[in-house]
């Protein structure tokens, strides 16, 4: 785990100034790197790095890592946990090796096959190769998005990085904040696919691979697994074999590592799965959980409840509660470099922050929800096609019910689930999931951003808020409506919101988070399986759960219902946020942006909240991040 950032000059050598900002761009993913900083640069062409050693500890494996004869150049960001596979390998294949460490695999391996390595890996990873001898930079990132890498592209430039903040620190280029991707953010929480908050830089998108040679810029997609891909309708029996054995070889080659290593473990279904794989690999295998101080949301009892029942002999319990929240909020703010609306950084940021006092390294259960139809939209589906057939004035009229209901400050309440699934309808071509998955309705988004009327829009129509949705899912025709809606979930939520802030919150403590879930052979695999093994007479995660019973999980952790990590915010807006909250929400902060957005509609939003009318600590917490965001970077302009 580490940072990297490169320039490859297009059609000029690079100015003294420019290395001189690229050392700087490099030196400020020092917290995702601290262990060393190395760079590599020729005429055209600067690589840097920030390491986090983890595999073969000695200096011989720093990057920017140069393979045989000199020709190639890596330099990467992740782990390739079936290094040792490939290396024996690559090794009767004539390959020879002076270090212990997997990136000198990665890079022999690109020397071999060419850019047909990337679809040998397992692992998480982003970064960039140069071949020297035929000037050609490639750039990738791995299947499904753990590693974010984000670039800028123009005539004269490839530039990137692992973290926004290292491009918006170029002198040379004037940045500018793109609105729709903004708009698009405060919906959503997260900037989808390949957008960001800066116009003209864009993120790699999963499982991709950017390649400039000769003046000519590609994008190729090296690897894609579809929901009904490979789709058998196996036996209950081969379907529980064919996942333990794959998730058991993913804990496996997960936890390699030559630093101390341990479990997330939140009390819930998946990481209580994997750290029942890692405890029959290593006896003495640690865990760490987190501890709500709000009884409602906290799941330390099951965690502690799961390490006594797997004789996990150091397990760490960290408490997070209103005294601990409240005053690092605006810090933890300050650290990101793009907005994110996902109150679960805050909990993961607890964790990493607590773990890292005990090891380097963290087994996590990311990917069981989105694989194995685990969130609660799955159980929505049910209702779509009667509300789909519903003339919009109806669907209109039932969008008055919910406000008859009590609000609830508590984890998904009767209303809240209520208003998320009307909020679905009508939708083109059956896209209700980025309806049920954003902060507020269309109608509601146009009140609130006055400037961005036609955006959202609900036909999908180009350049509106459904298009880039749309045009994602038009290749499903013929898949059902849990596949459709598992390969949203994988395409864009898992990426940028979830992977997002497992990766941010732990590297900001220099912490690797490895995820076995998301191995490519878990994932084709989840894949493959027909709908009713994922899901069964309103069971979501029915695999999993029916895993974990065999595997002696106790049947109160195997059978519960999710409970989302996250903390009470809704609540604590109320209270020890609120003064942050007013701080960041008040209509003067927002009046060098009325532009965008309404000063007022955010004071109302705010103000029902307080009073309990509506439980609105979504969008709040959307734009209180983009306040703090904005507020840092106050000097960017608005694009045209």
């Amino acid at each position: 785990m580490c940072g990297v950032f490169g320039w490859f000059a297009l059609t000029r050598p690079l100015r003294e100034e420019d290395v001189r900002s690229a050392r700087r761009a490099t030196a400020l993913l020092n917290h995702r790197g601290p262990d060393s900083q190395g760079e590599w640069q020729a005429d055209r062409v600067f690589m840097g790095h920030r390491r986090l050693k983890i595999i073969d500890l000695s200096a011989a494996a720093d990057q920017p890592f140069h393979g045989p004869e000199g020709q190639h150049v890596l330099c990467y960001n992740g782990e390739i946990y079936n290094y040792i596979e490939l290396r024996d390998e690559l090794g009767k294949l004539g390959r020879v090796f002076k270090t212990s460490s997997d990136t000198e695999v990665l890079i022999q391996a690109f020397a071999e096959w060419g850019d047909g390595a990337l679809t040998r890996l397992d692992g998480m990873f982003a970064g960039a190769l140069h071949d020297r001898a035929r000037r050609r930079h490639i750039i990738f990132r791995d299947p499904l998005g753990q590693k974010s890498l984000y670039y800028f592209l123009s005539a004269d430039h490839l530039i990137y990085a692992s973290e926004l903040r290292s491009l918006l620190a170029l002198d040379a280029f004037r940045w500018r904040i793109d609105r729709q991707s903004v708009a698009a953010y405060l919906a959503n929480g997260y900037f989808a696919g390949a957008s960001t908050p800066i116009a003209g830089i864009r993120k790699l998108l999963p499982g991709h691979v950017l390649v400039a040679s000769d003046g000519k810029v590609r994008t190729d997609r090296y690897w894609h697994s579809v929901p009904g891909d490979g789709l058998r309708d196996r036996s209950e029996a081969d379907a529980l074999r064919g996942a333990d054995e794959r998730i058991a070889h993913a804990c496996r080659t997960a936890m390699r590592s030559d630093v101390r290593f341990g479990v997330f473990l939140s009390g819930g279904i998946d990481s209580s799965l994997i750290l029942s794989y890692c405890r029959e690999l290593d006896p003495n295998v640690q865990a760490v959980s987190l501890a709500m101080g709000e009884r409602d949301f906290d799941e330390s009892a099951k965690a502690e409840a799961v390490a006594k029942q797997l004789a996990i002999r150091r397990h760490t319990v960290v408490t997070m509660d209103e005294r601990a929240v409240a005053p690092t909020l605006e810090t933890l703010f300050a650290m990101n470099d793009e907005p994110h609306g996902d109150p679960g950084f805050i909990n993961a940021r607890f964790l990493a922050e607590a773990a890292k006092n005990h090891f380097t390294v963290a087994l996590a259960g990311d990917g069981g929800d989105e694989l194995f139809y685990g969130y609660a939209p799955f159980h929505a589906l049910r209702f779509a096609p009667l509300l789909g057939r519903l003339p919009s004035f109806a669907v209109a009229a039932c969008r008055w019910a919910p406000t008859l209901l009590p609000t609830h400050d508590g984890y998904l309440g009767t209303r809240m689930k209520l208003e998320a699934l009307l909020r679905g309808f009508p939708a083109p071509d059956g896209l209700y999931a980025p309806l049920w998955l954003a902060a507020m309705s269309p109608e509601e988004m146009r009140r609130l951003l006055p400037s961005c009327q036609g955006y959202f829009d609900r036909t999908g129509k180009p350049e509106t808020f459904l298009s880039e949705a749309r045009d994602l899912m038009a290749p499903l025709g013929g898949r059902s409506p849990a596949q459709r809606l598992a390969y949203f979930y994988q395409q864009r939520f898992l990426p940028e919101f979830v992977c997002m802030h497992t990766d941010r919150a732990a590297m900001q403590v220099a912490l690797e988070v490895r995820s076995p879930l998301l191995s490519p052979t878990v994932i084709a695999f989840a894949n493959s399986l027909p709908d009713h093994l994922k899901y069964r007479h309103g069971q979501d995660k029915w695999l999993l759960r029916r895993l974990a019973a065999t595997r002696g999980i106790a049947p109160a952790i195997a059978r519960q219902r999710k409970q989302g990590f996250t903390l009470p915010l809704a609540r604590w807006l109320k209270t020890c946020l609120r003064p942050s909250a007013d701080a960041l929400l008040r209509p003067e902060r927002w009046e060098g942006d009325r532009d965008l957005v309404d000063p007022g509609a955010v004071a109302a939003l705010a103000a029902a909240h307080q009073a309990g009318k509506a439980n609105n600590y979504r969008i709040l917490f959307n734009l209180m991040s983009f306040r703090a965001w904005r507020d840092r970077y106050g000097s960017l302009e608005w694009a045209d």
